[in-house]
């Protein structure tokens, strides 16, 4: 069976204010030939299949974009960045209603700054959802969680998600910090694991943690 047709969605135009420098460039010299994180993300949607793949821009928009100027991505600017990232979830996806784009099943939302992200966790989202109108979103869990996700705990449901077109108006409605989470935990929405999924970049000390344990498999929960 073919691949559903879907967007990807490359969520990098925060402002890092936690981080104090623009978490879409970090990079590590130890993974990926020193690539980005912006640049790795973006990387992993095209590998998996998506087209076509937007990167959404605000704070650093220059810089991000030459992060990705390699690649064959659109870069999209959100005007309105600062005031979260429900508004560039809400600017992809009206990007993705134009015309230009066909017809495509569903996007598939990623963030830059979760390192443990994978080519192969976003193909899994792909396949969990064969007809391309069920909604799939990553289960978080932590190092010592069952491999079959049905540990006794319900692990919280995020992004990477995959959201079929039935959501996109309400998707592109989102405003302020709201992103997905409303639909991601109505109960149809099917879950793929993802391993250390709770293990972000927002802090220097997780910063320090992922380049500590580059070299040495997934990063460590917090």
């Amino acid at each position: 069976m073919a691949a559903l047709p879907a967007a990807g969605l490359v969520l990098a135009a925060g402002g890092s204010r936690r981080l104090g420098t623009p978490k879409q460039l970090l990079a590590t010299a130890h993974r990926d030939d020193g690539a980005t994180l912006v640049e790795r993300a973006a990387r992993a949607l095209l590998d998996a299949g998506c087209t076509p793949v937007l990167v959404i821009v605000g704070s650093s928009a220059h810089a991000v974009r030459d992060a990705v100027s390699m690649l064959p991505v659109q870069c999209v600017e959100n005007s309105h960045w600062e005031r979260g990232m429900g508004t560039s979830i809400a600017c992809g996806v009206q990007r993705l209603a134009a015309p230009e784009f066909g017809s495509i099943d569903a996007v598939l939302i990623v963030s830059c700054d979760m390192p443990s992200v994978t080519t192969a966790h976003l193909r899994a989202l792909i396949d969990a959802a064969p007809t391309g109108g069920e909604r799939v979103a990553s289960a978080y869990a932590g190092p010592d969680a069952k491999a079959d996700a049905k540990a006794e705990a319900e692990p919280v449901r995020g992004i990477p998600a995959l959201l079929p077109r039935a959501d996109w108006e309400a998707l592109a409605a989102l405003d302020g910090d709201q992103g997905a989470r409303a639909l991601l935990r109505q109960a149809q929405t099917r879950t793929v694991l993802l391993p250390h999924g709770t293990f972000d970049l927002d802090t220097p000390a997780d910063v320090d943690r992922w380049r500590r344990a580059v070299t040495a498999g997934p990063p460590p929960a917090p």
